[in-house]
Parts: C-alpha cells; sequence; structure tokens
C-alpha cells in the first residue's frame, strides 16, 4: 500500500509541476526525521488510546497534521484532476487505525 501511495502522490505532483525528483528527496528526507510510517508500530494492540495513553497526545498530533495535509492533497487532487482514492481512504481511516478520534472539521461521512 505504501508504494501505491508514494505512486499516487507522484501522479499529483506531476500534475501539479512539482519535480518528482525533488520530492523524493523531501520525501526520504522525512522519513529520515521521522522514522517514517512504521514509527506509529509501537503499540501493544490496535484497540483505541484512552487520553492518559503514552502515545495518545502523540497520535492526536500525527492525526491532525496528516488530517491537514490529506486535506490539501485531496484538494489540489480536484483542482488538477488527479483522482486520490488512496488518499481518501487515508482521510476516512487513519484516526481509527492510530485509535485516535477524528478531527470534526476534515471529513466527510
Amino acid at each position: 500500500i505504501g508504494f501505491a501511495a508514494a505512486c499516487e502522490a507522484q501522479k499529483l505532483a506531476e500534475a501539479a509541476g512539482i519535480d518528482l525528483q525533488k520530492l523524493g528527496r523531501v520525501v526520504r528526507h522525512s522519513d529520515a526525521q521521522s522514522g517514517g510510517p512504521g514509527a506509529i508500530m509501537a503499540r501493544d494492540d490496535t484497540k483505541p488510546l484512552q487520553p492518559d495513553h503514552f502515545l495518545y497526545d502523540m497520535f492526536v498530533h500525527t492525526r491532525g497534521l496528516a488530517e491537514k495535509d490529506l486535506g490539501l492533497a485531496l484538494g489540489l487532487g480536484q483542482a488538477t484532476g488527479v483522482d486520490l482514492p488512496l488518499a481518501e481512504i487515508a482521510l476516512r481511516d487513519l484516526a481509527a487505525g492510530l485509535g485516535v478520534p477524528h478531527t470534526t472539521s476534515t471529513v466527510k461521512e
């Protein structure tokens, strides 16, 4: 899924006139700093986190940034005519996967 999402991101970037080599360098640098998507695999189970869990605040922050970024990407996809089915799924499902609630302003039910 990660590779398919990267391909989807490249299609969007290309449609927006972004140099794909530069995008790749930025993404790889970001992954090196953050640990990439695997960095969230620090839990003992996949149940919703309680607010007093040591990961809760970090995952709420991660969810907020991701939902903001996904919303912006989907807006750019609409503007450039690029279909982003994986971004739509990610926006819908990320919070539950992290075990935290959605922000109320970013998710269409």
